[in-house]
């Protein structure tokens, strides 16, 4: 495996992991009618420059199941769960 993809790997295991210690109580929450409720959570990432990992943005939602990875370059990655891992949703084009 490419060291980006294994970055996907772990963070998403992360994030599948760690989003219920982040999660809140949202009945008490009062919500704006114009808002949307996606569900997904923003996961911290702690990986230093030369770390795998590093630049990438993850958010989950555990209630779901799902989890998406954005790589530095832009590039989304999406997991709906059942063990499939993470799939590339979308390949960003480099500037012209």
């Amino acid at each position: 495996m490419k060291p980006n993809y294994v970055a996907v790997v772990l963070g998403i295991a992360v994030a599948m992991t760690g989003v219920p210690s982040h999660a809140d109580d949202h009945g008490k929450e009062a919500r704006s009618n114009h808002q949307a409720d996606s569900g997904m959570q923003v996961i911290s990432n702690a990986a230093t420059i030369g770390q795998p990992g590093y630049g990438w943005r993850y958010f989950a939602d555990a209630r779901k199941g799902r989890a998406v990875a954005i790589s530095p370059g832009g590039d989304y990655f999406y997991s709906q769960g059942h063990g499939q891992g993470p799939t590339l949703v979308f390949k960003a084009t480099g500037a012209p």
